[in-house]
């Protein structure tokens, strides 16, 4: 195949470096209006060849096209890719208006054309372990989901944190809570502090099952957290993203309500076992991402984080941020 780039930032970077080893991708363009950034990318990989200009990219012999760049002109560039009969993915958020999703969707539907939407946590070890432990009902039904996601973060020009950081947090719960989970309800408070964009957010979403979601986010913070717990009602995890070996610990903790013996006495049995750590994948979840675009491609099956999912995120941080 050969597969263009749009966008050689930070993670534009990550991507070429991943698309250069997939067996599939014969020739990579690039296109960047940063020509130090260029510079750059040649230096570490020669091979790549680099475009003039968008259209210029657009005018080759390929396959698909990564856009890497801000969230802003995703649904301009994603469009002109999917109008030039080019597969396309986008980097998350997949765009900023879930009308805008759906069109783009749509339209990749009607030309037989793949999208995919960039939520590489849905190809995480850790979270596909814990999709698994889940799906094996290991934790019993999901009631409660606490996570933190905060550091001391670059900010953004066009997006909040909650547009930037949230993403990653609502992909992975909407991953292992099932498609067919939607949010009723979401609450969001803000607060700005430097720049114009709010960067701290507090959120509380309630979904139709009667399991609860809430979490920070944040990009001022002198430590860095990734943290998410998930309590079941046999179980309880706790996934810690920053943690160098044990990423995921399975409490074998349980809280039972007793039948009261007389009128106003209630009490409460909690059950503590074994604490687990389980042995996960060491693979890349970048390049197992990519290799699932590759092979939707090649294959015509849609990827795990397909344009459906794309919107599933977006409709739900328009819903949050409407009821902030």
């Amino acid at each position: 195949m050969n597969i263009g780039v749009v966008g050689i930032g930070y993670w534009g970077k990550n991507i070429v470096r991943n698309l250069q080893k997939h067996r599939e991708v014969e020739n990579l363009y690039i296109y960047d209006d940063n020509p130090k950034v260029i510079k750059k990318i040649k230096e570490s990989f020669p091979s790549v060849i680099n475009c003039d200009s968008f259209n210029n990219l657009l005018n080759k012999e390929l396959t698909g096209v990564f856009i890497i760049t801000p969230p802003e002109t995703h649904y301009d560039l994603g469009r002109k890719v999917l109008e030039s009969e080019k597969h396309l993915y986008l980097e998350k958020p997949f765009v900023t208006s879930s009308e805008q999703a759906k069109e783009l969707v749509e339209y990749a539907e009607k030309k037989s054309l793949r999208i995919m939407s960039g939520h590489t946590f849905l190809y995480s070890p850790p979270v596909i372990k814990i999709k698994e432990l889940i799906e094996a009902d290991e934790i019993g039904d999901i009631e409660y989901i606490s996570f933190r996601r905060i550091n001391l973060g670059i900010h953004q020009k066009a997006v909040n944190v909650i547009w930037d950081l949230l993403p990653h947090d609502l992909s992975m719960i909407f991953y292992w809570m099932g498609e067919n989970i939607r949010l009723t309800k979401g609450e969001s408070f803000l607060k700005t502090s430097v720049g114009k964009n709010p960067d701290i957010g507090f959120i509380f979403t309630e979904f139709s099952n009667g399991a609860i979601a809430e979490g920070l986010v944040s990009w001022l913070s002198p430590k860095k957290i990734r943290e998410t717990i998930i309590v079941g009602t046999d179980k309880m995890v706790v996934y810690n993203d920053t943690e160098p070996e044990e990423k995921i610990k399975i409490y074998d903790k349980k809280v039972e309500k007793l039948e009261p013996d007389n009128f106003g006495e209630y009490q409460l049995s909690y059950r503590i076992g074994d604490v687990i750590s389980p042995r996960l994948d060491t693979s890349e979840p970048l390049f197992t991402m990519i290799d699932d675009f590759i092979q939707s491609v090649k294959k015509g099956k849609k990827p795990v984080s397909d344009g459906v999912f794309g919107i599933k995120v977006v409709s739900a941080i328009e819903e949050i941020l409407k009821n902030r």
